[in-house]
């Protein structure tokens, strides 16, 4: 399935991980939520959802497919035209890595990126 907009997918924190003892959160989309709000503006120009962390992550799999389940994840918009770090998976194309995500987010709407 092909988003209309771009769609950043995001493991909400806290969770609980039932093969570790204790409360978790995600340092990578910890770092996506901070990007998020050094940019407030994104949140009305992209889809942003965030998800459970237990796996089967039926939104994402919908998107990407089955191996491709790790967040955060920016899967692109259809009309987007992907960067040449995008991966993709039939037809769909996608990043995977903060400074990926967030450098594509800066180029198409503005704002503050990721220091080099």
């Amino acid at each position: 399935m092909k988003p209309t907009r771009d769609t950043l997918l995001i493991i909400a924190a806290p969770f609980e991980d039932a093969a570790l003892d204790g409360t978790w959160f995600c340092v990578d989309c910890a770092t996506m939520e901070g990007a998020l709000l050094a940019n407030p503006h994104w949140a009305s120009r992209i889809d942003v959802r965030r998800s459970g962390f237990p796996r089967p992550r039926q939104d994402i799999i919908a998107m990407i497919g089955e191996a491709n389940q790790s967040m955060p994840v920016l899967v692109l918009a259809s009309r987007s035209t992907p960067p040449t770090d995008a991966k993709e998976f039939e037809g769909v194309f996608f990043l995977d890595q903060p400074k990926s995500i967030t450098r594509y987010l800066v180029a198409a709407y503005g704002g503050a990126g990721p220091h080099p």
